[in-house]
């Protein structure tokens, strides 16, 4: 955006089943999602535009391990992607920590609060084993100002922005 243009990217929003990423997506883009996919494997596309101009196509992924397969189909493109993390149920978080360092794609991980646990960022850095690198934070996937800040900070991070065109 160096030349005063606004610019696009996408950044996927993935995690276990029941994480918040729906409701994530939606506060993001106000409600505005297009669904795709077959019955049962749906993934959803919402658009959100930061105060910088920057226009973000948020994806979510597919939950059911059948149609992980699309997973690369959802991410073509991505600058980067939110690990959006329900603190009582994290080893549901791994298949996508795996899927991700697997193909280098920067990320970030989101507590969702709202869904409850007491563990701070640090216990969650450790049990998630995430790299010291990795920013940890906390968000309300329901707020639309808290998903923005997260995806404020996901594109600013040095390896997102090095993906940033």
């Amino acid at each position: 955006m160096a030349d005063g243009r606004a610019s696009a990217v996408t950044v996927l929003v993935v995690g276990g089943p029941g994480v918040g990423k729906t409701c994530f997506l939606r506060s993001a883009s106000h409600g505005h999602t297009v669904l795709a996919g077959q019955p049962g494997s749906v993934w959803e596309v919402g658009y959100a535009t930061l105060p910088s101009g920057v226009t973000i196509a948020v994806r979510t992924t597919p939950d059911q391990r059948r149609w992980w397969w699309m997973w690369d189909q959802c991410s073509a493109g991505a600058v980067g992607a939110v690990v959006l993390v329900d603190t009582t149920r994290l080893p549901a978080s791994y298949p996508a920590l795996d899927w991700l360092d697997a193909r280098r794609l920067p990320y970030l991980v989101a507590i969702n609060r709202p869904l409850g646990g007491t563990r701070n960022r640090h216990e969650i850095r450790e049990a998630l084993r995430v790299a010291s690198h990795v920013p940890v934070l906390t968000c309300d996937a329901t707020e639309p100002a808290s998903v923005r800040s997260v995806l404020k900070h996901l594109l600013t991070t040095d390896r997102a922005a090095s993906h940033h065109p």
